[in-house]
């Protein structure tokens, strides 16, 4: 990733931790995650939800390699909290996305612009969640 591509996903993260924090959670950034891949980009904490977010600001379709796809699956197993990928797509709001529900190829894991529609809001992310709610889950 090239400097300014960096520093332009930083800001977005950034933006969404502030976010999350102004709706009471507790948020850990992880700078430079995608550098040595072994944690999420924003880890979200609050006594009633618990999540971790891969973020991503791409114009196009999201792409996740195999390898890292296999390092978030395993850090949510141990961890026991839900990761997401978080999508920004230009001027559209974040839309959040269970790992299970991106695509398999060849060589990672993706979503295309038509799923941008079927993400979980903000809205829906940061509401309060049922107890018990299963590993994956917004909810």
């Amino acid at each position: 990733m090239s400097g300014g591509a960096y520093l332009k996903g930083a800001r977005w993260e950034r933006s969404l931790k502030n976010e999350l924090e102004q709706r009471g959670f507790f948020v850990i950034r992880s700078a430079h995650s995608g550098s040595d891949g072994t944690s999420p980009d924003l880890i979200a904490l609050r006594s009633t939800k618990k999540f971790a977010l891969e973020c991503k600001a791409w114009k196009k379709g999201v792409r996740i390699e195999g390898q890292k796809m296999n390092i978030m699956k395993a850090w949510e197993q141990h961890t026991g909290i839900p990761v997401y990928i978080a999508w920004k797509k230009g001027r559209e709001p974040w839309k959040f996305y269970p790992l299970i529900t991106l695509r398999e190829t060849p060589t990672g894991h993706t979503l295309q612009e038509n799923d941008l529609s079927t993400g979980i809001t903000f809205e829906e992310m940061v509401s309060t969640p049922q107890a018990g709610s299963p590993v994956g889950n917004p909810a």
